[in-house]
């Protein structure tokens, strides 16, 4: 691989410091790719489906800040997701904050209520639990409420948060997060480095709760590098369970009492490079090899029709950094899978299943001896569920997981997935299948922006915890 195309490679350096004609960024491959534009959703990320339409007024294609902003810039553009009052009759999911995302706490000018108790704080009464859906004051279409999702839960946002929410969550600072957390909650949470990307970064796998629990879910994100604001919900999922894990209840169950029984794997970001690379650009990549090889890709995707704007271009970017998009590169129906020809920043298979050292770590986590019960997938975009695959070896369970997580959601579509080599895919056909979905985060084209995160947050907050109250009661 990393002699592919090598005599393309200075000719690609030259090509970056002259490149800034704009063509159009329409993603060519199969599998189910979508035509993503500046201000059109065409459809989610996985699937040929049509995505729910988004604000048009929002650029959804746009770079969010500059390409090279530092850590501490970014900090300044931080919100705090539980910063709305917390309810005075103390239940967890009374109010929850859908805000417009703005740092200035002001309200939206679309008409929202304001939280009770808050000024200008945007936000949906939450009352009905979680399955209820933002927006319409009406439960979601085709959905059923969850028995009692209203009722005994004790699970607050946090005040004070170490994470957080920001435009860019960047590497650097999850890192930072991870040593935070893992200071203050050392008997509970355990880290534990699962391998190393092609640029040395490190991919992390955080355990909480009891390690020698019979039950154990793997949830994880970040596979995909435009993807980056999933990161920041898992870390911040993390926070939540670790403030409330000796104090909280689910449903009149003790979360310390359901942390013995079960435990969670978060994989925050499976794809540290490639985050790096969409949020910094090339100058965040320290290997000139690697460099060399991004450079090649915008010249070979420029050939092909699917370069455009430097800077566009790299905020889009899907793959790892050498130009394979990793959750085509598991052995899952691998052979079948549409890729284009060449490495890319999006839809390249790579040369061999499994080939990256990323896709290594996360196959070689699953096949530890955990005793799995059930893995969620965080991707973006297009509030869906892919739940299914030919040959799926636990499709009706998978079937219900993904049901359950449609109506904790408030919503998200469930749909089959087509093609292969997704992670997802793997489990499901493998030699110790287990029920697995996607969950496919926000409405508009990705990097998604800030002022969509407050309504993710209010969707998959709790996700983790009907999936523990699900595999305990299997």
């Amino acid at each position: 691989m990393r002699n592919y195309h090598r005599w393309a490679a200075l000719a690609g350096a030259a090509f970056l410091t002259v490149a800034n004609v704009t063509v159009s960024m329409a993603d060519v491959v199969g599998g189910g790719e979508s035509l993503e534009t500046a201000v059109t959703v065409a459809g989610p990320e996985d699937s040929g489906q049509t995505a729910p339409a988004g604000d048009a007024s929002q650029q959804p294609g746009a770079p969010l800040g500059e390409q090279g902003a530092t850590a501490q810039e970014n900090q300044n553009q931080t919100q705090d997701p539980g910063s709305a009052p917390q309810p005075s009759e103390g239940t967890a999911n009374r109010v929850i904050r859908v805000g417009d995302g703005q740092s200035s706490g002001a309200a939206a000018d679309s008409g929202s209520t304001a939280a009770p108790g808050g000024s200008g704080s945007s936000s949906v009464d939450y009352s009905q639990g979680p399955g209820f859906f933002p927006g319409g004051g009406q439960t979601a279409p085709s959905q059923t409420a969850l028995p009692g999702q209203s009722e005994d839960i004790q699970i607050f946002d946090v005040t004070n948060p170490v994470v957080l929410t920001t435009a860019k969550y960047s590497y650097d600072q999850m890192v930072q997060d991870i040593n935070t957390l893992q200071q203050k909650y050392s008997s509970r949470m355990h880290v534990n480095p699962i391998g190393t990307s092609l640029d040395g970064r490190a991919i992390y796998d955080c355990i909480i709760g009891n390690q020698a629990a019979p039950r154990h879910i793997l949830i994880q994100g970040g596979i995909h590098g435009r993807e980056y604001l999933n990161p920041m919900l898992l870390m911040q999922q993390m926070e939540m369970i670790l403030v409330n894990y000796d104090t909280g209840s689910f449903h009149g169950n003790p979360l310390s009492s359901m942390f013995d029984q079960v435990a969670i794997h978060f994989v925050p970001m499976t794809n540290p490079d490639g985050v790096t690379i969409s949020q910094f650009g090339i100058d965040g990549i320290r290997s000139q090899q690697l460099k060399d090889a991004i450079s090649t890709c915008y010249v070979m995707d420029s050939a092909a029709g699917r370069g455009g704007d430097l800077g566009t271009y790299l905020s889009r970017w899907k793959a790892n950094a050498q130009g394979v998009d990793l959750n085509l590169n598991f052995d899952a129906l691998w052979a079948e899978v549409y890729s284009v020809g060449y490495p890319s920043y999006s839809g390249f298979k790579g040369t061999a299943p499994g080939s990256e050292p990323e896709t290594q770590a996360m196959m070689n986590l699953y096949s530890s001896q955990y005793p799995w019960k059930a893995v969620i997938h965080y991707h973006s975009m297009g509030d869906v569920i892919y739940w299914d695959i030919p040959g799926n070896k636990v499709q009706p369970e998978s079937a219900q997981l993904a049901n359950l997580m449609s109506v904790v959601t408030g919503g998200y579509r469930m749909l089959p997935s087509e093609g292969g080599g997704g992670y997802k895919d793997w489990i499901q056909l493998g030699n110790n299948p287990v029920p697995s979905v996607t969950l496919e985060t926000g409405r508009v084209s990705c990097p998604i922006p800030i002022s969509e995160y407050a309504l993710i947050w209010a969707q998959n907050r709790l996700t983790w915890a009907y999936a523990m109250e699900w595999v305990m009661g299997r």
